[in-house]
């Protein structure tokens, strides 16, 4: 790629995408828009799950992908329970009914994933609530990696394909065994007294969430493919914000860009679970393996959780 874009602004709009904000593009009704494009596209999901009266992806008006993991199967044909175990994008920009409404959840934890760069530029807002909701980060951000910089070279024209690529690779949570402890521990601490309800959240909601999501789900005993499903349910809820993205970027643009490398960025690609499952299974034997061996949690451990979040 040569160089993309030619203002500040733009750069902006980069920066906003390697950091992976889902609330940093606004979404406007627009008659040209494109439908999400049919290579991006996961399996239609029943955002209702089995239950009416309960909604998967929860209505807050300043989140996009906030989300209740209950409901899902597990192999041994138990379901998540309902109500405890929440996902989100950034806690930012709420507003007094979102509070309202987060309120009513009674949450006891809320797990911050972001770097403390992004937990400066937009500190969560969260209900004032008693009991006092419990807020916590987990230090699973690779300090290595500039996003200043790598905005940088992507404003330059310097930042391949594969690179942008490579933003979705969450194998070194695998391959860090001190990455993978400090998972298992945020893990294994659902099972202790006032853990739950429990809601998890990031920027954009959908890579360190959804890396998150799929290690609690694993750990239930929720099947991997139930576990994908939930990961890309985020290209459905987002797909109209991922068009409008895709559309404004190549608007802006100097030179060609491919839409679909920019989709998976801007949304999740299977390839990254996929990656992350192949990883588990060659370093550990087994998925299971992997939960005991690489994330710590013990039987015992995993038998307290599926006793407090299955049903």
């Amino acid at each position: 790629m040569n160089q993309i874009y030619k203002s500040l602004g733009q750069h902006t709009i980069i920066l906003a995408i390697l950091m992976l904000p889902s609330a940093a593009f606004p979404d406007r009704p627009n008659q040209n828009q494109k439908p999400a494009h049919p290579s991006h596209q996961s399996k239609t999901v029943d955002l209702s799950n089995t239950r009416p009266e309960q909604s998967r992806l929860l209505p807050i008006e300043n989140t996009r992908n906030t989300r209740d993991l209950g409901g899902y199967r597990t192999v041994d044909g138990r379901r998540v329970k309902w109500g405890l175990l929440f996902r989100s994008d950034n806690l930012a920009t709420l507003n007094e009914p979102d509070l309202n409404y987060l309120e009513q959840l009674q949450l006891a934890v809320v797990t911050d994933l972001r770097s403390e760069s992004e937990r400066t530029l937009a500190p969560s807002r969260l209900p004032r609530q008693s009991p006092r909701i419990q807020y916590q980060t987990l230090e699973i951000n690779n300090p290595k990696i500039d996003v200043a910089a790598l905005g940088r070279k992507f404003y330059s024209g310097q930042l391949s394909e594969a690179e942008l690529l490579a933003l979705t690779d969450r194998t070194e949570y695998i391959n860090n065994t001190a990455l993978s402890r400090t998972w298992g521990r945020w893990v294994a601490d659902l099972a202790k007294p006032g853990a739950l309800p429990h809601l998890f959240h990031c920027t954009a909601g959908k890579d360190r969430t959804g890396f998150a999501a799929a290690i609690i789900l694993l750990t239930l005993g929720v099947s991997k493919q139930q576990v994908m499903e939930d990961f890309l349910l985020t290209n459905q809820v987002l797909a109209s914000h991922i068009e409008t993205t895709v559309n404004k970027i190549q608007a802006n643009s100097t030179a060609p860009v491919n839409p679909d490398v920019l989709r998976q960025v801007i949304g999740v690609t299977p390839d990254s679970l996929e990656g992350a499952f192949k990883a588990m299974e060659t370093q550990y034997g087994s998925i299971q393996l992997y939960i005991e061996q690489g994330l710590g949690i013990d039987k015992q451990t995993q038998a307290k959780l599926r006793e407090l979040l299955l049903e």
